[in-house]
């Protein structure tokens, strides 16, 4: 019989083994069997009988008498008949990298780490749980082990494959905790705890808000004196600048609650309640921003705009820090050198300091519609009980500042006198809002130059982004716990969840 590679078609290569084996004779066919094929395989014993186990379960799945299992039922049969294979495979990878490596270094001290030999372990995956051996290293002077077969193939410390952690994360990004377990064990077919689901959230949160501080600190506009350095884009770029950018920002408030262990109460063993906690309750903002090019932005009927490309940057924290990290974003999508840098927004002050701190010249454009909200609360509140007087007023006030006479709104507040505290208070501080804000209110000269001048967008992404999951009734997060989930649904909603998987397992 001629001889077969391991390249040959598998089935034939059964065949040619089976063969050869069943000439010596029915006694220990089986045993000259398996030799053949680990041969001509080239594989380890363990692999060989991972992969037996596989063509087993296979075999069982196939041949099972038909009951009256539904279509979910036959689907999570053939998940859990794969499994074997996936063990075998991944094994096969493991003894290779723990073949082909001599030396292992501890990651503290840079030292040999002494072998310990193959150590066995678990992991939990969308196909059951699988179990696994690999060559373990050990270093006395640090105290720390090493499996390098393990992080070089992606299998991490925790007790999930990457897979699975990916999966889990994403669905606790997008519902809370309780809920993603839950969808987990039926999606997914794995079970997860919710302690586990929050660590798997907080390492990835951790990976992600290490690579965003790191590339604040590398593509920063300015070094550590404040001096304006050379701008250095990232590889990902996009190879041309658009004509027109836009950039807008808000705030969204969210709850946050630390616990306060001095005013922690002692619980009688087997009382009703909670555990005694106390906890300070407080608001505190997440900053977004949303970013895209005019060229993106098209109508989808006749009242109803949409974006067909955009990325969100949010930041729980002050605005010198939000900056930081929408500047790599800018650069990113090469808003520095767009032909001019539109930026929508409420306002705020801090809003109008980070377009001072950009190192690139914007044109700043006051939301239309946080003008005209105004109006029509201060109009409310001069004409309390006459609701035709309070329309009267609030259309001319914004028939004149869609005119880019706003300074005219200003100077006709400034002569009433309202009778009541509560107008006069209103009317006060929409006065203040316009005066401050008149240099960003040529609305006819943006709109005959084709410009958006709301910042509909942002709003929108105030409650998509955030709001979605941070903002549920009832709902009350650590101040760290709402960062971590402000950072990660950003990732999410800029489909970047798959690329950032492969990155913490590059790293």
């Amino acid at each position: 019989m001629p001889s077969i590679g391991a390249e040959a078609p598998f089935l034939e290569i059964l065949t040619a083994c089976w063969t050869k084996a069943r000439r010596g004779g029915a006694d220990g066919a089986d045993a000259r069997f398996r030799k053949l094929v680990r041969g001509r395989l080239l594989v380890s014993e363990d692999v060989l009988e991972s992969l037996f186990d596989g063509i087993d379960a296979l075999g069982h799945y196939a041949t099972a008498a038909l009951g009256d299992e539904d279509a979910i039922d036959e689907e999570e049969a053939a998940l859990e008949a794969s499994r074997p294979l996936f063990e075998a495979r991944t094994q096969q990878r493991l003894s290779r990298i723990d073949a082909e490596v001599t030396v292992v270094r501890c990651r503290e001290c840079e030292q040999m780490a002494e072998s310990q030999g193959f150590r066995a372990r678990t992991w939990r995956s969308g196909f059951g749980e699988v179990r696994l051996a690999r060559r373990y290293n050990y270093c006395s002077v640090c105290r720390t082990g090493r499996a390098l077969a393990q992080e070089k193939v992606g299998l991490g410390k925790d007790a999930h494959t990457p897979r699975l952690a990916e999966s889990v994360t994403r669905l606790a990004t997008v519902v809370p905790y309780n809920m993603a377990v839950s969808l987990a064990e039926s999606l997914v077919g794995a079970e997860v705890s919710v302690r586990a689901a929050e660590r798997l959230i907080a390492e990835r949160a951790e990976h992600v808000s290490m690579h965003a501080a790191e590339e604040a600190r590398t593509l920063g506009p300015f070094d550590h004196k404040g001096l304006q350095r050379r701008i250095y884009r990232p590889l990902d770029a996009v190879k041309n600048a658009p004509r027109t950018a836009y950039l807008e920002m808000d705030g969204v408030f969210v709850m946050t609650r630390e616990e306060d262990i001095a005013r922690r109460q002692p619980v009688e063993p087997g009382a009703r309640g909670g555990k005694g906690r106390r906890y300070d309750m407080e608001g505190r903002e997440v900053k977004n921003a949303i970013l895209y090019t005019g060229a993106a932005c098209t109508a989808e009927s006749d009242k109803r705009n949409c974006l067909l490309d955009k990325r969100y940057v949010s930041h729980l924290g002050n605005w010198q820090d939000f900056a930081r990290r929408v500047w790599p974003a800018l650069i990113r999508e090469r808003f520095d050198q767009a032909g001019r840098l539109v930026v929508l927004s409420d306002g705020a002050r801090w809003i109008r300091d980070l377009c001072e701190w950009l190192p690139v010249k914007t044109q700043m454009i006051l939301d239309l519609f946080h003008v005209k909200h105004r109006i029509w609360d201060t109009a409310r509140a001069l004409h309390i009980d006459d609701d035709k007087a309070a329309n009267r007023w609030a259309r001319e006030q914004i028939a004149r500042v869609e005119a880019g006479d706003a300074r005219a709104v200003v100077e006709s507040l400034r002569f009433l006198k309202p009778k009541r505290e509560a107008a006069g208070k209103s009317a006060d501080e929409l006065r203040t809002y316009l005066s401050n804000n008149l240099d960003r209110m040529d609305y006819p000269t943006y709109r005959g130059e084709g410009l958006r001048v709301g910042s509909g967008a942002i709003e929108s992404a105030n409650y998509h982004v955030t709001g979605g999951r941070l903002k549920l009734q009832g709902m009350r997060s650590s101040e760290l716990g709402a960062a971590d989930m402000a950072l990660l649904r950003t990732d999410l909603m800029n489909g970047a969840w798959r690329e950032r998987t492969r990155e913490m397992l590059a790293a």
